[in-house]
């Protein structure tokens, strides 16, 4: 049946059509929109959460011995340090935030290189969430055109290789 049949049968199973009624009854099937609230949500998540962190990063001072300052928020010492005596894949991850916004690249590096990587993804994100909230673009659409997923394997994999050589190196030391 043509698109235009006024007895067309909507797309099987899709959900990327929406009906479009012209003048006699003829009904098309053009691509629904993403709606533009909800990416401006989305947006806005995007936006304020990268941003509270990187301003608790301010507030915060570097703890010398590379990790411990996130105790400065109330938070307890890390359970799988106390228990273990290894550091878990985010210790140090505070302060190596806390040493980045200071500019302090080696002490971020020493607290933990992996913070350093996801602090300037953190970072970086926070433009970016203010031009998509500004435009309303669909946030699925821009997170696949910066292939979101590529940085999320990328992030992971560096997280789990720090962690194995910063463990290695304790149990070797």
């Amino acid at each position: 049946m043509s698109s235009t049949d006024p007895h067309a049968e909507p797309p099987e199973a899709s959900h990327q059509a929406a009906p479009l009624s012209f003048g006699g009854g003829h009904v098309a099937y053009v691509p629904a929109r993403s709606s533009s609230w909800v990416s401006r949500v989305g947006w806005f998540f995007l936006f304020i959460i990268p941003l509270a962190v990187v301003i608790t990063a301010t507030q915060v001072t570097p703890a010398p011995e590379g990790m411990g300052t996130h105790q400065q928020l109330g938070l307890p010492p890390c359970g799988f340090l106390v228990v273990t005596g290894i550091p878990c894949p985010g210790c140090g991850l505070t302060t190596s935030f806390a040493h980045m916004v200071r500019g302090q690249f080696s002490g971020a590096t020493f607290a933990n290189p992996f913070g350093v990587m996801l602090f300037l993804v953190t970072f970086f994100t926070i433009p970016v969430a203010a031009i998509g909230l500004y435009k309303g673009s669909p946030v699925l659409d821009t997170l696949e055109r910066l292939h979101a997923e590529k940085w999320a394997i990328l992030l992971s994999i560096t997280s789990i290789l720090v962690w194995v050589v910063r463990v290695a190196r304790q149990l070797l030391s």
